[in-house]
């Protein structure tokens, strides 16, 4: 069972972020981990409105669908709305992808929404390099999720930045100590070859680190169990 609150950041200090919230939080109504503890997501809104990249990166997004499924520009924008908002619980009628009717929040939202939805339906992607240039954490996660590699946006293998050693058992590993990246075959045994820094410089790749949350949503087994 998921709830929204609302509330208002009070106080930071490094990892330590203290909200007071519009109602008292129901605990009892959450179920807990195995370990006693909750798992709680926090969005910082912005209020800002969606910026040219951000109508560029969707225009790019949705030209892609387009050409692999012969289907109007129009008729695609309007089927995405509808799935988005439908997935979010948001009314119709409020968003637009219009300049400045939109929060940069929400288009980065649509934005996610829409690459998933492409990596489900087998989409192929046109300006591939763009979309994974725009090192969005989430986008990264989505990548690996659904194993395609960060440089050629074909289907890859998970990888990790730093050695897990020989021999080990990779379902006893922590995983969320490691870096990741997905890689098709041939880069993996390029950046092997050449090694992590000059890949990075030749590639400008960005691995990244999950949670056990999302280690588990992306099938990758370990200790966390």
């Amino acid at each position: 069972m998921n709830h929204e609150y609302k509330g208002e950041l009070v106080q930071v200090q490094g990892k330590m972020v203290t909200f007071e919230l519009d109602r008292p939080l129901d605990l009892p109504s959450y179920m807990r981990n195995d370990n006693g503890t909750y798992d709680f997501s926090v969005q910082v809104l912005d209020s800002r409105g969606i910026t040219p990249d951000q109508l560029k990166y969707t225009y790019c997004l949705l030209h892609d669908i387009v050409e692999y499924t012969g289907y109007q520009l129009e008729e695609v924008k309007d089927y995405l709305k509808t799935e988005y908002c439908i997935a979010y619980q948001k009314p119709k009628e409020t968003f637009s992808l219009a300049y400045n009717q939109t929060s940069l929040y929400d288009a980065r939202e649509f934005i996610t929404f829409v690459i998933e939805w492409c990596f489900k339906n087998e989409i192929p992607f046109q300006h591939h390099e763009f979309y994974i240039g725009n090192e969005n954490t989430r986008i990264l996660f989505l990548y690996l999720k659904y194993r395609r590699c960060f440089i050629s946006g074909e289907k890859g293998e998970i990888c990790h930045v730093e050695p897990v050693g020989m021999g080990r058992n990779r379902n006893k590993i922590d995983h969320s100590k490691h870096h990741l990246m997905c890689l098709n075959h041939f880069y993996h045994m390029e950046q092997h070859t050449i090694g992590l820094t000059e890949f990075m410089k030749k590639y400008h790749v960005v691995p990244i680190k999950l949670n056990r949350k999302q280690l588990k949503e992306i099938g990758i087994r370990g200790n966390y169990e």
